[in-house]
């Protein structure tokens, strides 16, 4: 993941502020749950090439 900093001390507490509610709101996914959903991003990503590419 990616971090960015800004000058600005009042941004840097509203990100960290939004990182942490993030966080808080996130939920754990059972592993077979994480597999499904890696499997159907696959899909998705493959068949937007067939349609875009032609492949």
């Amino acid at each position: 993941m990616k971090t960015t900093t800004s000058s600005n001390p009042k941004t840097n507490q509203k990100l960290v502020k939004y990182t942490q509610q993030i966080q808080q709101t996130s939920t754990f996914i059972s592993e077979a749950d994480y597999y499904d959903y890696e499997a159907e991003l696959a899909q998705e990503k493959s068949d937007y090439y067939h349609l875009q590419y032609g492949y």
